[in-house]
């Protein structure tokens, strides 16, 4: 709430503290007594201060940022604020290059209580998943390929991976989007899926699939009776859950299942 003002700009208070929003930051409405959601860092000489800006991340964040400048002491990173991000040379797994994106934690710094970067994220995060659900929906940020999985991080949390059965679209690096819980094994380890897990993910193809037929003619040379690879290869499901979503289709007169093929009707 704006509890005052000076010639620097106006002071907002939540009842605790006290923190100016400089006058670059003000809407010409901000009137006292408003409410105004801000977001506080500290400025090139490490005073707090208030920002109507939304910075990429906050501390206990995985986010992919950008090196904008690199010095003997460090680099620094393109936050969305006015003041970019540092991350010192210590916390580099490998020296950051201007112009180059990287993966970072955000975390606030014990000894100097300033907000910094991390690309040594294997401290930052656990490899037990043992707090999620199969099937759960979950947030992940890829931070990493090898030529048998995709790595991320889950809810910013947890490390996770996706296999090759289920690379069926292309990702980024840095890349942020929704998953879900595929498997969890006995150690911990996750493994994801970009789908929806189950008969719901299934139908979730059901467009997909029709599109499919449609551009083939009205037909694919698949059933319930293909072989699994054959299904995975063409689809990326399950012969279960390949069966569950042409099976319904087939009851809402939609397709007509053969031996060898499914044809659409009407």
């Amino acid at each position: 709430m704006v509890i005052g003002e000076s010639e620097h700009g106006l002071y907002l208070g939540d009842g605790h503290t006290k923190i100016l929003l400089p006058n670059n930051q003000c809407p010409d409405d901000l009137l006292m007594r408003d409410w105004v959601e801000v977001f506080v860092y500290t400025d090139s000489e490490d005073r707090p201060v208030a920002t109507l800006e939304k910075p990429y991340g906050v501390v206990g964040e995985f986010v992919c940022l950008r090196c904008v400048s690199v010095t003997k002491h460090g680099a620094f990173l393109n936050w969305g604020l006015a003041k970019d991000l540092f991350c010192p040379m210590r916390e580099q797994e490998y020296t950051m290059l201007e112009g180059e994106d990287y993966v970072v934690r955000i975390y606030r710094d014990e000894l100097t209580q300033r907000v910094v970067c991390s690309t040594k994220l294997k401290k930052f995060y656990s490899k037990d998943g043992g707090g999620l659900e199969v099937g759960q929906k979950v947030k992940m940020i890829v931070v990493d390929f090898t030529p048998h999985f995709i790595a991320v991080v889950i809810d910013d949390k947890v490390k996770g991976a996706i296999f090759p059965d289920e690379w069926h679209e292309r990702l980024e690096y840095g890349e942020v989007r929704d998953a879900y819980v595929k498997s969890i094994r006995e150690d911990g380890r996750v493994a994801l899926s970009l789908r929806p897990q189950g008969f719901a993910g299934a139908l979730n193809e059901k467009d997909r699939l029709l599109a499919a037929l449609r551009e083939n003619g009205g037909s694919l040379p698949v059933s319930d009776k293909s072989s699994p690879e054959e299904i995975q290869r063409r689809f990326g499901l399950s012969k279960g859950s390949f069966k569950k979503l042409i099976g319904n289709l087939y009851r809402e007169g939609v397709i007509d299942i053969r031996n060898d093929e499914i044809r659409l009707l009407g």
